[in-house]
């Protein structure tokens, strides 16, 4: 039993970072086999080092399954923040829509669609713009809804028309924005890109989290200013 215990607590030591959930069981298993024959070769007085060394070995494999199986159960829980109450007039998606006055969260940061020009004029005497394009400008209002500290950034966001990525305008002054919110706090800002001005459909898109697939925000534009008008 000395020499299961070391061989299973060394083979579950070696791959536990990778299989961490489906070893767990044996890493018990040559746990409770080392401590089994470390009390019988006590009792005959005879030499227990591979026992002991399987208890090791195994302990410390258990310990690092058990820290990598808890880690992932987080790591694919925690984002899990694409919630909302539809009596406030919030939407609840995968990929949330959202037209003017309407407000999503997306982990703990939650938007407000404020308002939408179309044909934004505000701009540098100097600034050049493809024939045939206008500039959007769209504002948004974020709130803190989590307990630490979030960022928002100018480029968590993209701009869509007919399908086809649009690019952020930048001859506006104080065009970008970097803010850090702490829970409970709100601010306002807006984002700029130039446009087809007869594209059929724009949609601004924001997600916040680029490394994790939880989801987005997509502004429905185009539809919005059609309904306005």
């Amino acid at each position: 039993m000395g020499i299961a215990s070391f061989v299973i607590g060394l083979s579950c030591l070696i791959l536990s970072p990778f299989l961490s959930v489906f070893l767990i069981l044996p890493s018990i298993l040559g746990l409770v086999l080392g401590i089994i024959d470390t009390v019988i070769k006590i009792k005959k007085n005879v030499s227990r080092g591979l026992s002991i060394a399987g208890i090791v070995l195994s302990a410390v494999a258990l310990a690092i399954c058990a820290f990598f199986t808890i880690a992932t159960y987080i790591f694919s829980n925690g984002y899990n923040g694409l919630y909302a109450d539809n009596s406030s007039g919030e939407i609840v998606s995968t990929d949330i829509t959202c037209k003017l006055g309407e407000s999503a969260t997306l982990g703990d940061i939650k938007i407000t669609f404020k308002d939408v020009n179309l044909n934004y004029k505000d701009y540098e005497d100097y600034a050049y713009i493809d024939k045939g394009n206008s500039i959007l400008k769209a504002d948004f209002e974020f709130e803190n809804v989590g307990k630490s500290n979030v960022n928002i950034n100018y480029y968590d966001f993209d701009c869509f028309a007919d399908k086809f990525s649009c690019d952020f305008f930048y001859y506006i002054q104080d065009y970008n924005f970097y803010e850090t919110l702490k829970p409970g706090e709100k601010c306002t800002e807006s984002v700029y890109f130039e446009v087809p001005e007869d594209a059929s459909t724009i949609d601004i898109e924001y997600s916040k989290y680029l490394y994790d697939d939880i989801g987005k925000i997509i502004f429905n534009i185009k539809n919005t200013v059609d309904e306005k008008a």
